[in-house]
């Protein structure tokens, strides 16, 4: 764990001093000649030399332009909600990151319920199968096959996690999530930062979500709204929070309020794209977090990890442990601490989510769906 976020630090930050930029030099080089790449395949899309696929229904992305967390899930979900509440039936794609699933295409959900285990499939495919029950979620690498699954399925629009670089399924709305605190990194593409492509390629972004605004002084926000604006002039740039619903008791299901762990000390842990983030949230919620425990992205929690998750937990008399939904779905099943296991929910708000509403409607007249 120490190697994977000294590596992930390493990239984020930039180059300090001579000696660093010559220690760096390679991966520079790397990920400038990646950037080259991404750009000229982005252009030959853009100019039909490379051609899209057109599954017959509305094809809506949601995705970003750098590795990590960006609250992209809760936006496909609240973007499958809007949909629902149109009497449109849409489907989730993704490409299921951590899953073992053998086969070109996993049936997450038939949107009648889970079918698939999350090592098959991935954390958050399973996350959003369970917050969606009647919205199907089909995972696999080839977008354009699992579009065609899921449109036998009956979808009537697709909803593509994570999209925004797979361009070989042709899209009618192209939102792209910006994390507000560290928007693209250290500027470099991968290898030596945490960008997929240059921020040049948000000029094709159809709507941008400043994403985890919470907390975070006006002034930051307008600055990051105006960098953003200078790689996506054309779009709209809306800011949204991921606010904290409730916790879920990981022993039963049942649901507490908020309030119901304000003052109580916690352990708290998270294998997500930004720990950090998780543990601000419950210090501002007004648990007494005693130890904070930070887990790679998309860790798979073993026996071993809950019984030392369960030690830790006595040792500092925790009267609970906190994790995420995500989180929650790798667990399966509280920690065996004699304290309970609370999961945190979250939903998206969209500040001027009319905008919102406006493109989706925008994008399914396009499709001839409208």
């Amino acid at each position: 764990m120490s190697l994977y976020f000294w590596v992930k630090d390493l990239l984020s930050r930039p180059a300090l001093g001579a000696g660093s930029r010559v220690l760096l030099a390679p991966l520079a080089a790397a990920g400038w000649g990646y950037a080259q790449i991404q750009a000229a395949r982005r252009w030959a899309y853009r100019r039909g030399v490379l051609r899209s696929e057109d599954p017959g229904v509305p094809v809506i992305s949601v995705g970003n332009v750098a590795v990590g967390g960006t609250g992209k899930t809760p936006c496909v979900e609240r973007i499958c909600r809007l949909l629902l509440a149109r009497g449109v039936r849409p489907a989730v794609l993704s490409r299921g990151y951590g899953g073992r699933a053998e086969g070109p295409v996993t049936v997450v959900s038939d949107g009648r319920g889970e079918v698939a285990d999350w090592r098959q499939a991935g954390d958050e495919p399973v996350l959003l199968a369970r917050r969606l029950p009647e919205v199907a979620v089909v995972v696999g690498p080839d977008r354009r096959r699992t579009a065609r699954v899921a449109v036998e399925l009956g979808a009537q629009a697709l909803v593509l996690d994570d999209g925004f670089q797979h361009l070989r399924l042709r899209r009618h709305l192209d939102v792209v999530t910006v994390d507000v605190q560290n928007p693209f990194g250290n500027g470099w593409c991968l290898p030596r930062g945490l960008l997929r492509e240059s921020p040049r390629a948000l000029a094709d972004a159809d709507l941008v979500l400043l994403t985890r605004t919470r907390g975070v002084p006006a002034g930051r926000i307008e600055r990051t709204r105006e960098l953003v604006g200078r790689y996506a002039p054309e779009a709209p740039i809306l800011t949204t929070s991921h606010d904290p619903a409730g916790w879920t008791d990981l022993a039963g299901g049942g649901s507490l309020a908020l309030e119901a762990l304000r003052g109580r000390k916690i352990l708290a842990f998270a294998g997500i794209g930004d720990p950090a983030a998780f543990f601000r949230d419950l210090d501002a919620l007004g648990l007494r977090v005693v130890e904070a425990v930070p887990f790679p992205d998309h860790h798979p929690y073993s026996d071993e990890d809950r019984e030392q998750l369960a030690r830790w937990a006595r040792l500092v008399n925790a009267e609970a442990l906190v994790t995420t939904e995500k989180d929650a779905v790798r667990l399966a099943g509280p920690v065996p601490a004699g304290a309970p296991t609370y999961a945190l929910a979250i939903r998206l708000r969209v500040d001027d989510e009319a905008v919102l509403e406006t493109a989706l409607d925008r994008a399914m007249k396009a499709a001839g769906k409208g």
